[in-house]
């Protein structure tokens, strides 16, 4: 029973060693299509001397394993995040020790600079297709359990979020009571996720004595656990959580800034020839301007004109009217959504440019200027915001909205204006660099898949 509970741990240590070689190996063989652009002293030594360095390998493992690597990883961007850490550290420490060996100008420094390089990217995809085979086709996830609770929508919530997330190979399979020790160890529980609110010194004493894995459920909105630190009184057996202010904080906003304009001028540069080829074809599809400019509502709730390209046609309000007036349906779509799927005002160029997101890359000038941020709230017009303007205000007073977000790779345009808002309350508090990396990433997989645009 214990070897088919490591089963899949042994085999992701196996992949790894197999990827540090394997990337090795392409170094050493693509070092030469590098002398096609540079002058490269020849080589005195083989592949070899490369495959022999075990002490690399064992490095490279150490580091992944301390920073759990190879424990409870609950999705793909949580395990990204290791192997960049794990990988930074463990490039500096090999270039530190070959540097500090006698024979360190025989190695060359280009292999092992393009073995971490390979290293960084075939990692997370080899590990995502073993992970695919493992938990999604054979089914091998690991039974899970969540405590009794009083409220049931946490316990609901909590086991579809983690049964839809494969990548942890985890299945909550029961509940279980949580001042019972014997059911417990009936049931050979190994991970336990326990809502905050079912959370007393009992439970503690029942289950985790029991368990390898005792996870906390956080069920209270608002509350931030992504950028947290734990302190402890010894004496007083006393634990203090200090939650970060997320974009509450200067400091954080200041930084989000300078990634914005960093961000912008580069999209502006290299989305110059698409700003060209697009602006030709809206000409040719109908009359009116290449750019469309509408008022919505920046940070402060101050108004400002955002731009994009245009996708409806000049005159079209009347034809919305007249589609509105035979379809009550569409209406109340446009309360709850702010859009329309099948907007008849939407031209042949217009409705490729919303699906594509293209319509969108003006906004980049917006960011430059300063109205606007890459990652943010959705821009809307003031008269939909001012309606859950009270509850949220932070948000409006804090971020400026962003060209995408978390509504934006969490359903696009098929999610609720108040559950939006509520991934922008999320958004505020728990904001990092790396949550604004991930949602870039996840933006451009939403807009292959064009789930929910229109």
């Amino acid at each position: 029973m214990k070897i088919k509970k490591l089963y899949p741990d042994f085999l992701l240590l196996a992949l790894d060693v197999f990827v540090i070689y394997f990337s090795i190996i392409l170094a050493f063989y693509t070092r030469p299509f590098i002398g096609l652009f540079m002058n490269l002293v020849p080589l005195s030594h083989g592949l070899s001397t490369y495959i022999y360095k075990f002490w690399m390998v064992l490095i490279i493992v150490v580091l992944i394993a301390y920073y759990r690597g190879y424990g409870l990883v609950i999705n793909f961007w949580d395990e990204l995040l290791t192997f960049i850490k794990s990988l930074s550290i463990s490039f500096l420490i090999v270039w530190m020790v070959i540097s500090l060996q006698k024979g360190g100008e025989e190695v060359s420094r280009i292999i092992i600079t393009l073995s971490f390089i390979y290293m960084l990217f075939l990692m997370p995809l080899f590990r995502a297709v073993l992970k695919y085979i493992i938990y999604k086709i054979n089914s091998l996830q690991k039974p899970a359990y969540i405590v009794n609770n009083k409220d049931k929508k946490t316990s609901e919530v909590t086991i579809s979020a983690i049964n839809k997330e494969w990548y942890s190979g985890l299945r909550i399979i029961d509940s279980i009571d949580s001042l019972n020790a014997n059911n417990i160890k009936e049931k050979q529980v190994e991970v336990c996720f326990v809502p905050i609110s079912s959370l007393d010194e009992e439970t503690v004493k029942t289950i985790k004595p029991y368990v390898k894995n005792f996870i906390l459920v956080s069920e209270i909105p608002g509350l931030s656990f992504m950028n947290t630190e734990v302190k402890t009184f010894l004496n007083n057996n006393i634990a203090l959580i200090t939650v970060s202010k997320g974009l509450l904080s200067i400091q954080k906003t200041l930084i989000k800034r300078g990634f914005d304009i960093l961000f912008s001028i580069i999209g502006l540069i290299v989305f110059s020839p698409l700003f060209v080829i697009i602006s030709v074809l809206i000409k040719l599809d109908s009359d009116g301007p290449v750019f469309f400019k509408h008022k919505r509502c920046g940070k402060n709730l101050r108004e400002f004109e955002m731009y994009k390209f245009r996708t409806m046609k000049a005159e079209g309000e009347s034809e919305l009217n007249d589609f509105l007036a035979k379809n009550p349906d569409a209406a109340k779509e446009i309360e709850e959504r702010n859009k329309l799927e099948n907007d008849p005002r939407i031209t042949k160029t217009g409705r490729i440019l919303r699906k594509t997101s293209l319509d969108e890359l003006p906004q980049f000038i917006n960011v430059l200027k300063g109205d606007m941020s890459i990652v943010g709230p959705r821009p809307d017009e003031k008269s939909a915001i001012e309606r859950y303007y009270n509850e949220y205000r932070e948000i409006y007073n804090h971020i400026r909205p962003g060209m995408t977000g978390l509504w934006q790779v969490s359903g696009r345009s098929e999610i609720k204006y108040e559950e939006r808002v509520r991934l922008d309350y999320f958004y505020l508090l728990n904001w990092s660099m790396w949550l604004d990396i991930v949602i870039i990433i996840k933006t451009f997989r939403a807009i292959l898949s064009a789930r929910g645009a229109y």
